[in-house]
């Protein structure tokens, strides 16, 4: 019994001292990496063009051989290189792949990768079909080894296996286009999946497992949908449980790395799925929700995973290296000179069937919108790394006693010199490929643009430089020493490093004015008069657009715009179009950092900014938004659902709920209005790019501002609880963020404690997280209740509470609902129903000037009215929802019965009749004209044997019935629908059917000089809707101290100086009384 444990205590000192061994030296490999890239940068300043994995790779490739060489006891170091070239396969793929492929998913540019999923698919399943095929013709062909066709399918699968590990920092670090870097990431992700189903299925059929068809088929079919599906699962699941969680950077950051193993062991191991596919779709799934992750916790989580992911790749290339080294020394027994020919004519293989995959699938990676340049299909070709998934999977057939020992060493000594070549050959050239092609270049519109920004940066720089040198404080300055710190040194390190020619393209410019200050671009205020008005009119028309007031600088342009071709011109306007979009995107990251809106939110605008990005279209970036604005099919059935309480209370929440999110997409977009105003003031020059297309590019944001505007004054005089609601909401968490800055200056200075300031934070955090996830907080006797149609409309509140309730009754059923831009009357068609607008905002363009109706206004009346005339112009809702009453003859009638509101209604009749029968002869716009007739014109109805003398300069609308005229002895009969515009004067006998509106044309003069609504409105067309933000401009030192998410490398940073915040206060003392819609 005691030798037993004195032996186990010896075998267990033994296994102890080996493990500390590869501690040890793996400690080594980690400290060498990092000595050797300092080295790189700090002494040799990145002018070694062996990139960094590639070296870490070489140097175990050394170590593993020095290794193998010496003889005797090694020492502790050595012991480790032993232990680690005889590690467990399986077990470098469980510690290292769920990391490196959860990284690479969740880091990815989701819109990008959406864009590119089917070509990704297409290369990762045909493609790598493809490739297993062609290598498996030349082991069978070409090698003199009798291998048999399962044998060379299972070389095949083992050969087609890419290294994402190694291809994308070299893409990155060769400065490659980002929509090539994420197609060849993507590919990767995919690959490493449906290799492994290939590998495994080949492998059994080898090894004499059940072959059979119909298994073959169950596990494809199981691999290749069941991963994905477990994976998309289990990311609902994290992202609905990060989203719960606010502020928890211990928490947050342990949950990614734990689910990251844990869904890769369930279903690799427990569920027998493959486990790479499904750790992809839950990481693209939170990728595409990436703000579940706290806005506090963002910068911590990218450090924590970099860092992780930077030691990841030293051991994984080390590891490679020394089992490389073992592969190549441990095979000499069975591998001749002749092999190492044959691994070179296998690797020119492999590069021809790469190239053969692409140009089949190329037709079809177009189809699907994906367009590649010959030079991307170069670098996609040449981009075809093997490395340490392929050695793991080539020493899970070396470790298998059930295959032939010489087929073994084989597979194991080709696999190894694949990836030795893959990794030193091409992974060494892809950034002189990149180069050489010039795609680390970009386009020309980009050459353009990074050309004048660095014009830019140097104009300013020797600005402050003069003003400087006038500075006494430096009167002693040595400034001839300061020639390596200007621009111009800069530069020309720049090109070195790059192989770009930025400085000599700016040489030729060093004499150019250095440029004045600039004005902030403004809008002229509207001109507008006071007045006072009996009826607010319900329609307006969007004039041309404002003329922006720009004090131009004296700066010259580093381009000449006539220099550039057509599609020169065209790739300019695409660069800008793509830098003012993610200007956007950092504007609502900022906005989400105060709280401003909520994470559903921020992924909402993000998404819809990414995928506008692809289109090159500001309009399709609003577009987007406007669609989440449509009801669901749900709530489109429950509106007219009104049996039961409960459902209703339901229907209402959901409501509530859903034009509460209407109004923050709305406020958010609106909020970003200025990025474009500050992007011409902090950098002038762009106008100079080229003219054209930057005032085209305004006219483009005017147009989605203005738009924008007038919803956000629509839902705050339609939902004026959704609107208070949202934003107290906004002022709370705007609040509750400089309070938290207000703590942590108190703590830095001294005042508060370790304990008091923790707490006091926790507080904080707790209400912001209410304030995003909780329950909309109500008013004291308040519920989600929109407020009932009947009452918003003024139509009707002159009635008697009786009446009221009578009409209410009645036009309870015939509430209708229409969807952003549907149609609500069509044009030349005959219509049963006139529309009476209680909520929304209905369009009209087929005037000349577009025209908007809102609340009270009815649409098509004149159609109803006269029985068999059709409609005259399309009616669509505009960018918003639009509720309304449906209106027939029958129920028109009654209306027009009640003595309270016939006149209104006529008022209607008559507005419409004349804009589609007699607009010409009026020089009124719309609105003027609703005025005239409702507060100026004499109205006349079912008079019988009325005389009315009128002017010479007098107008006469006959509505309906007949009249008859006198006028210079002679006597005219008038039908419905006539107008006249006398030119003598006139005395008109009406009838008891005759509805008659009659003006004078000082009446049409005076209307221009009223004040149409407390709103500022045009009433010339040289004038435009004023259009104010709500909230901050984000300029001045907030531009500079924001750092954006938009891809895997950059995060939002918190705010840490409270002068950041400084224009809080503007924001919460925002006067919105002063919004009002007509």
């Amino acid at each position: 019994m005691t030798i037993t444990d004195n032996s186990t205590t010896i075998d267990n000192h033994d296994s102890e001292e080996s493990h500390g061994t590869v501690i040890l030296f793996l400690s080594y490999s980690v400290l060498a990496a990092c000595t050797y890239e300092v080295i790189v940068c700090k002494l040799l300043k990145n002018r070694l063009p062996i990139p960094f994995t590639v070296v870490v790779l070489i140097l175990g490739l050394i170590i593993g051989v020095i290794a193998h060489h010496i003889k005797g006891n090694p020492n502790d170091f050595l012991a480790g290189e032993i232990e680690l070239s005889e590690i467990n396969p399986h077990l470098l793929f469980y510690i290292f792949l769920p990391a490196l492929i959860f990284h690479s998913a969740f880091n990815c540019h989701f819109h990008i990768v959406k864009q590119q999923l089917l070509s990704a698919i297409l290369l990762a399943g045909p493609g790598v079909f493809i490739s297993i095929f062609i290598v498996a013709i030349c082991s069978i062909y070409i090698f003199p080894y009798d291998w048999s066709w399962l044998e060379g399918f299972l070389f095949g699968s083992i050969l087609s296996a890419k290294d994402a590990i190694a291809v994308i920092p070299l893409l990155q670090d060769s400065d490659a286009s980002k929509l090539l870097t994420s197609l060849v990431e993507s590919e990767s992700i995919l690959s490493d999946g449906s290799t492994f189903v290939a590998f495994l299925t080949f492998k059994n059929i080898v090894v004499g497992g059940d072959h059979s068809a119909k298994i073959i088929i169950i596990d494809i079919i199981k691999y290749s949908i069941g991963g994905p599906a477990f994976g998309f699962a289990c990311g609902i699941i994290c992202v609905f449980i990060l989203n719960r969680i606010y502020n928890k950077l211990n928490v947050e950051i342990t949950i990614t790395f734990g689910v990251a193993y844990l869904i890769f062991y369930v279903a690799d191991v427990e569920l027998g799925i493959s486990g790479a596919l499904a750790l992809g779709a839950m990481g693209l799934y939170m990728a595409k929700y990436k703000y579940c992750i706290s806005s506090k916790v963002q910068i911590p989580l990218a450090s924590a995973w970099r860092m992780v992911i930077y030691i990841i790749n030293i051991l994984i290339f080390t590891i490679t290296g020394i089992i490389l080294a073992k592969s190549f020394l441990g095979t000499v027994a069975t591998i001749s000179g002749r092999d190492f020919g044959f691994s070179i004519v296998l690797y020119l293989v492999i590069l021809i069937a790469r190239a053969l995959t692409i140009a089949v699938l190329y037709p079809l990676m177009r189809h699907t919108g994906v367009h590649l340049s010959w030079k991307d299909c170069i670098i996609l070709i040449w981009s075809n790394l093997r490395g340490s998934m392929a050695l793991i999977l080539v020493l899970i057939v070396f470790l298998d006693a059930r295959i032939d020992l010489q087929t073994r060493d084989r597979f194991l000594f080709h696999a190894s010199i694949i990836v030795l070549l893959t990794l030193v050959v091409n992974g060494t050239s892809s950034k002189f490929l990149v180069r050489i092609l010039g795609l680390n270049r970009g386009t020309k519109g980009s050459q353009i643009i990074l050309v004048q920004a660095l014009e830019h940066m140097r104009r300013q720089t020797l600005q402050q430089l003069t003003n400087m040198k006038q500075d006494e404080k430096f009167a002693d300055v040595d400034w001839k020493m300061l020639s390596d710190y200007l621009p111009d040194k800069l530069l020309e390190e720049l090109d070195q490093e790059q192989n770009t020619t930025l400085r000599r393209d700016l040489s030729c410019h060093s004499n150019l004015n250095f440029p004045v200050q600039t004005e902030e671009i403004s809008r002229p205020p509207p001109i507008t008069t006071e007045g006072n008005l009996k009826r607010v009119p319900t329609i307006y028309q969007l004039n041309s657009m404002p003329n922006r007031s720009l004090e131009e600088p004296n700066i010259l342009p580093v381009i000449n715009p006539t220099d550039t071709n057509e599609e020169d011109r065209d790739d300019i306007r695409k660069e800008i179009i793509t830098r003012f979009l993610t200007a956007r995107s950092i504007d609502y990251e900022k906005q989400w950092y105060l709280g401003m809106i909520r994470r559903r939110t921020l992924d909402i605008l993000t998404e819809s900014v990414e995928q506008a990005k692809q289109k090159y279209s500001i309009k399709v970036h609003w577009k987007l938004i406007v669609e989440y604005f449509r009801l669901s099919i749900l709530l489109m059935k429950l509106l007219k659902f009104e049996r039961f309480d409960i459902i209703n209370r339901w229907k209402n929440k959901l409501l509530f709920d859903h034009i509460f999110l209407t109004i923050e997409l709305t406020l958010s977009f609106h909020s970003a209005k200025t990025r474009m105003q500050n992007i011409l003031v902090k950098f002038p020059e762009l106008i100079y790019i080229d003219r054209e297309i930057h005032d085209e590019l305004l006219r483009e944001v005017d147009t989605c501002e203005r738009d924008a505007m007038n919803i956000l004054l629509e839902l705050k005089q339609s939902y004026p609880l959704c609107w208070v609601i949202q934003m107290t909401k906004r002022c709370a968490q705007m609040l509750l963020k400089y309070e938290s800055v207000a703590i942590i200056q108190l703590y830095e200075t001294g005042i508060l404690a370790d304990n008091e300031y923790s707490h006091i934070l926790k507080l904080i955090e707790s209400k912001s997280f209410v304030l995003e996830y909780g329950r909309i907080q109500m008013p004291p006797g308040q519920n989600k209740i929109i407020e009932n149609a009947f009452n918003v409309l003024r139509l009707f509140r002159s009635l008697s509470d009786n009446e009221k309730e009578h009409w209410k009754s009645v036009l309870k059923l015939r509430c209708t609902w229409f969807q952003p831009t549907e149609v609500l009357v069509q044009s030349n068609q005959t219509i049963g129903h006139a529309f009476l607008i209680i909520r929304g905002i209905v369009e009209c363009d087929d005037d000349p000037i577009p025209t908007c109706y809102k609340s009270g206004a009815m649409i098509g009346i004149d159609s109803v009215f006269f029985e068999h005339m059709s409609a005259r112009r399309t009616y669509k809702a505009g960018s918003g929802l639009v509720e309304a009453y449906a209106i027939d003859r029958d129920l028109l009638s009654t209306l027009l019965n009640d003595s309270n509101l016939s006149r209104s209604i006529y008022d209607e009749i008559a507005l419409h009749t004349l804009i589609n029968n007699y607009q010409t002869r009026l020089q009124l716009t719309h609105a003027q004209l609703q005025l005239v007739l409702s507060e100026i014109a004499s109205f006349y109805k079912n008079e019988s044997d009325l005389e009315v003398h009128l002017k010479a300069t007098d107008r006469l609308l006959l509505l309906s019935g007949t009249l008859v005229c006198h006028s210079d002895n002679k006597e005219t009969t008038m039908n419905s629908i006539e107008f006249l515009s006398l030119t003598a004067p006139t005395m008109c006998k009406l009838n008891s059917s005759s509805i008659v509106y009659t003006w004078t044309r000082d009446d049409e003069m005076y209307s221009p000089d009223v004040k149409l609504s407390k709103l500022d409105v045009p009433v010339h067309h040289t004038e435009s809707i004023s259009v104010q933000p709500f909230y901050p401009n984000f300029l001045g030192d907030t531009v500079g101290q924001f750092i954006s998410r938009h891809h895997s490398s950059l995060v939002t940073r918190p705010v840490s100086k409270s002068n950041l915040l400084q224009f809080i206060p503007t924001e919460i003392a925002a006067n919105v009384d002063s919004i009002e819609m007509f």
